[in-house]
């Protein structure tokens, strides 16, 4: 969208002012949040701005969650949070944000739960990090009435966990990158063989629903399922890393010179990952024994994986994945907003400066800036720079096409990011994170959203900010 910067500062409704409700249009009136009352659950930049965008659009009364762990106060100096919130009956405090257990994280949750409705609030945010993923958090949270301000439990549970959106990404037709997303599985498999699922749910008092099921993965599926729900751990890390390691023989074998990544499902922001090395790092006669050396490390690191996630608990859902590491790659993120029934992107941005699987520089990749930078190697007779530009924007197209595709199917009704690796003129789906992410304001440096009313085009507003996109679409859809 192409507007002029004089709009955007003479426009009431845009600069620094987002309360719709002072509009003299009673369409835009009608989008007011002021009755939403958050509860904002995340710490950190994302905290304090979702503060000042609550304040900027009218939503008085919404309160800050701190704990033991938070290093906001200091000896002479509070954080900017604390200088603004003032008022102490606004300032909650929890010893942490997760726990380091299922059952403590399930206490956290009630203990939040509890704050919220004894405090009148009536709504949570929870920004990026900590529990913003956490489907059961979310369930728990829309099972006692307050409005998540991010994606529903759906959305979480169908694209949070990474090896149930590789499943929907490929049932989607969504390119995914290769490797074995069903470690869980493949361990039951081996433990109980697939004729023993029926004796195993029988033996543990487990309920399964197997003439429901279409095949035994699907059974391997519900009878995990059903282990989670029970708290109780039909297969440990151990069976996990053995069945892991088979798979890692396969590949290292397939691919002897490539190296291999170990994701944990519920990881995100390089955390819970490990890189397996390729066969051909190590020394041997052959290649069976560098296979052989290289695979040894594979119940250590699923090991480590799960451990860095505190998700190596009885009960816990331990699947790791294995995937092709693509080392000559770039990352590329896409970022999606959706409502539940439509989807749409955003353009994308470039994360492939990287240290320790953290991100260092973010550029944004649009459309628009692609089309006019071809226009100048045309002008130009830049050849090479002009064919590579045009496969940038193919892909790019592609990648966002996908994005909304996949954000569809997971009836994503929040924003949320599309992640890609690019290789060559081919390009992989990830994973999708279901929150905000810190790098949320690089995608607005481009984009402003328009909202206008169908019966009258003169008749709109404009949202630059994606937290008050989250406002919007948690009270109004």
């Amino acid at each position: 969208m192409q507007t002029s910067n004089n709009y955007y500062l003479n426009n009431p409704l845009i600069h620094k002012d987002r309360q719709l409700a002072k509009s003299n249009s009673e369409w835009v009136r009608s989008f007011s949040c002021k009755d939403l009352k958050p509860l904002i659950i995340c710490r950190g930049p994302i905290r304090k701005e979702a503060m000042d965008v609550f304040d900027e659009m009218g939503i008085n009364g919404y309160g800050i969650l701190l704990s033991e762990k938070d290093s906001i106060t200091y000896t002479n100096a509070l954080a900017p949070e604390l200088r603004t919130l003032t008022d102490p009956d606004r300032v909650h405090r929890v010893p942490d944000y997760t726990g380091a257990t299922k059952e403590e994280r399930n206490k956290r949750i009630q203990q939040i739960i509890r704050i919220a409705h004894d405090n009148g609030y009536n709504a949570i945010f929870a920004g990026y990090g900590f529990m913003s993923e956490d489907a059961d958090m979310v369930e728990a949270m829309e099972k006692a009435g307050l409005n998540f301000i991010g994606p529903c439990s759906f959305t979480q549970k169908s694209a949070g966990m990474k090896d149930q959106a590789k499943r929907t990404a490929l049932e989607t037709g969504v390119s995914v990158t290769p490797g074995v997303n069903n470690a869980t599985s493949l361990a039951l498999f081996a433990k109980y063989g697939k004729d023993g699922l029926e004796a195993c749910a029988k033996d543990n008092n487990l309920n399964v629903d197997f003439a429901s099921c279409k095949d035994d993965e699907e059974k391997a599926l519900a009878l995990l399922a059903a282990s989670y729900e029970a708290g109780i751990d039909i297969i440990d890390a151990a069976d996990i890393g053995a069945a892991l390691q088979v798979e890692a023989k396969r590949m290292l074998a397939e691919k002897p010179n490539n190296r291999f990544r170990l994701k944990a499902i519920a990881g995100g922001g390089g955390k819970g990952q490990r890189i397996l090395q390729s066969a051909n790092s190590y020394e041997g006669a052959s290649l069976e024994e560098k296979v052989e050396k290289a695979a040894e490390n594979v119940p250590s690191l699923v090991l480590e994986c799960l451990i860095e996630l505190k998700t190596n608990g009885v009960g816990d859902n331990k699947n790791v994945l294995i995937e092709m590491n693509i080392d000559t790659t770039r990352h590329q993120e896409i970022q999606v907003v959706g409502n539940g029934e439509w989807c749409m992107t955003m353009g994308g941005r470039d994360c492939s400066l990287q240290m320790h699987e953290q991100k260092l520089l973010e550029v944004s990749v649009t459309e628009e800036e692609l089309v006019a930078a071809i226009a100048v190697a045309e002008a130009e007779g830049k050849e090479g720079e002009l064919a590579q530009l045009k496969k940038d924007l193919v892909i790019l197209q592609k990648m966002e096409e996908e994005g909304a595709i996949f954000g569809q199917a997971v009836k994503l009704d929040s924003v949320g990011t599309f992640e890609c690796i690019v290789d060559g003129e081919a390009h992989y789906f990830m994973e999708m994170n279901t929150r905000i992410q810190v790098e949320h304001r690089v995608t607005e440096l481009c984009y402003k959203l328009k909202f206008t009313n169908p019966d009258d085009p003169s008749d709109f507003f404009i949202v630059e900010s994606l937290v008050e996109v989250m406002a919007l679409l948690a009270r109004h859809g």
